[in-house]
């Protein structure tokens, strides 16, 4: 049996088919440490995983302090630069605190988030095999989408998405300089070169093979499986289940990474006032429903929803394309409404489209109407359920999360088969960098 250390974005679409994920190698007699900021212990301890605090480290980059941090800037170039600075305040934070700590925990190989641009680098440190996770759209993949879909954007925001849209096998600019200037203190090449000095064990997606454009020439340990979802792995919530009264649920949601616009509920609520439906908002903790009182039709909102229950009762989801509402969404073979607005939405909404499982809309063009027409036609055309139906059949006929437990089992026995069979190499000794 074996010991992984997780190296996760701390975001709610990455934590939580990361702890899936943990659970699914811990119930297969594994061992699992989060390693991370000392605030999301209480979010990974109940599940049965270990977690060992990555300390705040006083950073080099200046400006960019702790306390800086949380004065984060309202206006294009500076909140450019704030993003720039704490990608890699984050990144140099657990460069230097994370290879003693791993090293003192005895993790046998590591799990790293694709967002985790540190992981890499640590593994190799250390000499540790890893595994790099995709919870949504792989990066080497790209996030481009039609312009019917993509909203149009400016300069300054192409630029911020084009950061946020890097891997550490594809990272260009400021944070490579900083990640590779570490590894030229410590001994290592330069990370464009970590593919052929020390590759991962496997690159495996929660993306399921159904849902991605034909393509060729992946390499071999690339591994598509399908959604990490574990009911169990969710926090327990109250919901006002007596408040819903039958009338067919029409259930929107756009996330906890991004506020949701109480223009675009507005909308929603516009356009399903006198369809017969009955619409609950779920605002991702991130506002007060109090916020959002006299909406059209008397919506039932809440902060947050017990989203897999409810999608079981829904019969029709808006969303912001987002990976793990889309992907749990279709596990119950719904129907979508898609208004994406950045990052992997737009290249999510047009898979969705290519599928037929959803209609897409912009959401810089959204009006009530057009958000009515969209749902009467879904309402009205079986072909949305029927295309949601098939692909529920392909993801659940996957097991995507037992399939990726079992991938990351298969590679670490051939890795100790070819550890036995060639001479052990040297791991480099960590050591305190300036």
């Amino acid at each position: 049996m074996s010991h992984f250390g997780v190296l996760s974005y701390k975001g709610t679409g990455h934590l939580n088919p990361l702890i899936s994920l943990s659970r699914q190698l811990v119930v297969r007699g594994h061992r699992v440490t989060f390693f991370h900021d000392a605030e999301l212990e209480a979010r990974i301890r109940p599940y049965g995983l270990g977690f060992s605090p990555i300390a705040a480290i006083s950073d080099s980059i200046g400006e960019n302090t702790w306390a800086n941090r949380r004065q984060k800037p309202s206006s294009a170039i500076p909140i450019l630069l704030y993003r720039v600075r704490r990608t890699i305040n984050d990144m140099e934070r657990f460069l230097r605190g994370a290879p003693q700590i791993l090293a003192h925990a005895g993790v046998d190989a590591l799990i790293v988030d694709e967002l985790s641009f540190a992981g890499p680098t640590i593994a190799e440190i250390l000499h540790l095999p890893y595994f790099v996770i995709s919870t949504s759209v792989p990066h080497d993949f790209g996030w481009s989408a039609p312009s019917r879909i993509a909203s149009r954007k400016s300069i300054f925001t192409r630029i911020q998405n084009a950061l946020l849209e890097i891997s550490v096998f594809r990272m260009k600019g400021p944070v490579r300089r900083r990640l590779d200037n570490f590894r030229r203190q410590v001994g290592l090449r330069p990370i464009r070169q970590i593919k052929q000095t020390f590759p991962e064990l496997a690159h495996i997606t929660q993306l399921p093979q159904c849902m991605d454009f034909p393509r060729s020439g992946l390499p071999a340990t690339f591994h598509y499986t399908g959604p990490f979802v574990d009911e169990a792995a969710r926090i327990s919530m109250k919901f006002s289940w007596d408040q819903l009264d039958g009338r067919p649920i029409i259930y929107a949601s756009f996330g906890t990474t991004l506020k949701g616009d109480p223009v675009i509920f507005r909308l929603i609520a516009e356009a399903c006032d006198g369809l017969g439906v009955q619409l609950v908002i779920a605002l991702g903790g991130r506002r007060a429903p109090e916020m959002f009182h006299g909406m059209p039709g008397k919506p039932l909102i809440v902060k947050d929803a017990p989203q897999l229950e409810i999608l079981k009762r829904a019969e029709i989801v808006v969303t912001h394309a987002g990976a793990n509402t889309v992907l749990e969404t279709l596990m119950q073979g719904k129907p979508m409404i898609a208004i994406p607005k950045e990052f992997d939405q737009p290249a999510i909404a047009a898979r969705l489209e290519w599928l037929g499982v959803a209609i897409v809309l912009q959401s810089t063009k959204l009006s009530a109407q057009e958000i009515r027409s969209a749902l009467a036609t879904i309402l009205s055309d079986p072909s949305y359920r029927s295309a949601a139906r098939g692909i529920q059949a392909k993801i659940c006929a996957a097991h995507g999360l037992e399939r990726a437990a079992e991938l990351i089992e298969q590679s670490m026995e051939r890795y100790r088969e070819g550890f036995k069979r060639s001479s052990k190499a040297e791991p480099i000794t960590w050591r305190e960098t300036t």
